[in-house]
């Protein structure tokens, strides 16, 4: 009697799955990482997560995904910073995001991000070498310097995933504290979202898979928060414009590169 065969396969059933939880597992864990960079500096969540989002769910998926993960960090960082917060000068960038919202949703939903991308990336790339070689801008201390920063910056996060560069190059301009800095931001990103999430369901990019792929990430958005905590407190002010200007131009690069390759 012949041996017994040994499958050196998984079942056909069992593969599909073992996958699917594998690049689950990795998507938590860059979530983790993605809010230990936001609770940290202030934004950066899509230049970590975008990448590894994108093996597990739709490109749009990924940016409504990314936009709700990004609220519900930012409103921990918020109650953690709160008394920083200065709300008139924060008003303008508001409300220019705001404006932003529907436009940005609406992109979502008919319009090819291409250009988009690469117009948002190389802008990033240009006012990030401004910043870093401390070049004051005239416009960015003008009355609507916030608002319109405050505008090209939701625009990008609610078509692309990735516009907190364009705020936090602003931020920087204005020579804000590394606490007010992510008061203000999120303070823009949470109430932006909020609209932005309505406006997702009101044109059916939000479904029960949407959620639940939402709660799915919770658990590594409350363990890069904890981490974030303890970084916090060990960042000079120097540090932190240096990890921010850093955040910035890779954010840039990498989505130029990934644009102009066509991955």
């Amino acid at each position: 009697m012949p041996p017994p065969k040994v499958c050196s396969t998984w079942p056909r059933e069992t593969k599909p799955r073992f996958a699917h939880r594998l690049r689950a597992f990795f998507a938590i864990l860059a979530v983790a990482a993605s809010s230990v960079v936001i609770g940290t500096v202030g934004f950066g969540f899509a230049l970590i997560a975008a990448p590894v989002l994108l093996l597990y769910l739709e490109p749009q998926q990924v940016v409504v995904v990314i936009n709700s993960l990004i609220g519900l960090m930012l409103v921990m960082v918020l109650v953690r910073n709160w008394r920083y917060l200065e709300l008139r000068p924060s008003l303008g960038l508001v409300l220019g995001g705001l404006a932003a919202t529907p436009i940005g949703v609406l992109a979502l939903n008919s319009a090819s991000p291409g250009v988009l991308r690469i117009t948002i990336a190389i802008v990033i790339l240009v006012l990030a070498l401004v910043s870093l070689k401390n070049i004051q801008l005239p416009f960015t201390r003008s009355r609507m310097a916030g608002p319109s920063f405050g505008f090209l910056t939701v625009l990008a996060t609610t078509t692309i995933a990735i516009g907190g560069p364009i705020a936090a190059i602003y931020a920087i301009s204005q020579e804000w504290k590394p606490d007010r800095i992510r008061a203000t931001l999120a303070l823009l990103f949470i109430t932006t979202d909020i609209v932005a999430f309505a406006l997702y369901a009101a044109t059916g990019l939000v479904t029960r898979d949407t959620l639940a792929n939402i709660g799915v990430m919770i658990p590594g958005l409350i363990l890069g928060s904890a981490l974030a905590v303890v970084l916090v407190n060990r960042i000079n002010d120097r540090i932190f414009r240096r990890a921010m200007i850093a955040v910035i131009v890779v954010a840039g690069s990498a989505t130029l590169i990934r644009e102009l390759s066509g991955a």
